[in-house]
């Protein structure tokens, strides 16, 4: 099959889940003159602590550059899990077991609080146990693999399975991979819905959503900020920055810590259900242990298959990327080399330079961002709710906040270096025996 021939007619570089959920156009409301609290993004961190602060009592206003929810919120893989960028093993190994339970720790927190929250709120997003298969790159990845889930079962009691070489097509219907690891309470959900259903009860509770909006400027005066926006100014008593991959001069103290990461995901045209079935036969999440890491799970509808890969890489016009990575799925699933593309998509996440998420306050500023890719929605659901809780004075400590945001000298907030930075984890690869797409 050629480029040509690749994308159905109609292809859309939107989002998939903006098919079922599409963004709101709200009307944007006159500027108010003053709140008690302006957050500033409304994605799943800013729509979490407008929420805990308008059910708090607190007169919240919440500024987006564009309609809500247009940035990663709404573009991810719709995945909730407990994992850090570090391995849990290996923090016990560095930083000793009391410490690093309490870094991982966070992970069980943020988890169970989305779960929850989908639970008691009644959010409509389709969230389902599927669980995830973690597929190993080399023997030595299987190996790597199974001491991380016995260390987490052994400290916190997450269930796990291992699957051998020889029996992974009860997982995943390739030959690439040497076996893997099954985490089964893990969640998958619709990232689209899930917003819509946060941004509903934030609506609810009081909280105004002022969208289309650009913030300019901020300044702090005494005990109040001055925001200034391309519709005006107002003043508040605190703010709240959750820009995460969208962080930008505005802010420039956040915008040297934090660094954006483009990732991007394909839709596949509607497959029959035994093809599916073929592919991905408990329909779990997948992704594998690369550090050009690959994932593939089936849509909420059962209908099709969702594949993303090239995370970090430079962006290029959606159907460039979508033939690259349609490319990549092919070489994975040989079934599908007639299969033709919906949808092709990109989103920015954020990583830091320690590749922790981070919770913090500077200069009177409340943040959360830098979720590395791959736990945005339960940490940027969950560290919302804490920074909202901090400003009411109901604690919202977590083992975040004390660790230092950190910069580097060399960065200003253009990642002129992350093309090397995925040259070199291409090169870890190489050494490691993955087999490259």
């Amino acid at each position: 099959m050629n480029d040509a021939t690749a994308f159905l007619d109609g292809f859309k570089t939107d989002p998939y889940w903006w098919d079922a959920a599409p963004r709101p156009r709200l009307d944007p409301e006159p500027l108010p003159p003053r709140a008690e609290v302006v957050v500033v993004g409304s994605g799943f961190t800013g729509l979490s602590a407008a929420l805990t602060l308008a059910r708090g009592g607190r007169q919240v206003v919440v500024i987006d550059s564009g309609p809500p929810g247009i940035g990663a919120s709404s573009r991810n893989f719709g995945m909730i899990g407990r994992q850090l960028k570090h391995d849990f093993a290996d923090l016990i190994e560095r930083v000793g077991l009391e410490r690093a339970k309490a870094l991982y720790g966070v992970a069980n927190d943020a988890f169970r609080y989305v779960v929850e929250l989908v639970e008691r709120e009644g959010i409509d997003c389709q969230m389902r146990q599927w669980g995830r298969f973690i597929a190993a790159s080399t023997p030595r990845h299987y190996e790597g693999v199974a001491r991380e889930l016995e260390a987490r079962q052994r400290h916190f009691g997450h269930e796990f399975a291992m699957l051998p070489r020889q029996r992974q097509q009860e997982e995943i219907g390739s030959e690439r991979y040497f076996g893997g690891g099954v985490i089964p309470e893990h969640r998958m959900l619709h990232p689209g819905q899930f917003h819509l259903g946060l941004l509903g009860l934030v609506q609810a509770a009081g909280a105004r959503i002022v969208p289309e909006t650009r913030v300019t400027g901020m300044r702090r005066d005494g005990a109040r900020w001055e925001v200034r926006t391309s519709r005006g100014m107002l003043q508040a008593d605190h703010l709240v920055v959750a820009t995460n991959g969208y962080t930008g001069p505005v802010t420039p103290w956040l915008q040297r810590r934090v660094v954006p990461i483009n990732a991007y995901l394909i839709a596949t045209e509607p497959l029959p259900e035994a093809t599916l079935a073929r592919l991905l036969p408990r329909g779990r999440g997948y992704h594998d242990t690369s550090h050009d890491m690959e994932c593939a799970r089936i849509s909420p509808d059962g209908s099709r298959l969702l594949f993303g890969a090239l995370t970090g890489y430079r962006p290029q016009d959606m159907r460039t990327m979508g033939t690259r990575l349609r490319s990549r799925m092919v070489r994975l699933f040989p079934d599908l080399k007639t299969v033709r593309l919906s949808h092709a998509w990109t989103g920015a996440c954020a990583g830091t330079f320690d590749f922790y998420p981070h919770k913090g306050e500077e200069g009177g500023m409340r943040y959360a961002l830098g979720y590395c890719f791959g736990a945005g929605m339960p940490f940027g659901t969950w560290l919302g709710h804490n920074v909202a809780l901090a400003i009411l004075g109901r604690g919202g400590e977590t083992a975040f906040d004390q660790l230092a945001l950190p910069g580097r000298s060399f960065y200003w907030g253009r990642p002129w270096f992350v093309p090397f930075y995925i040259a070199w984890l291409r090169w870890l690869d190489r050494r490691d025996g993955v087999r490259l797409s």
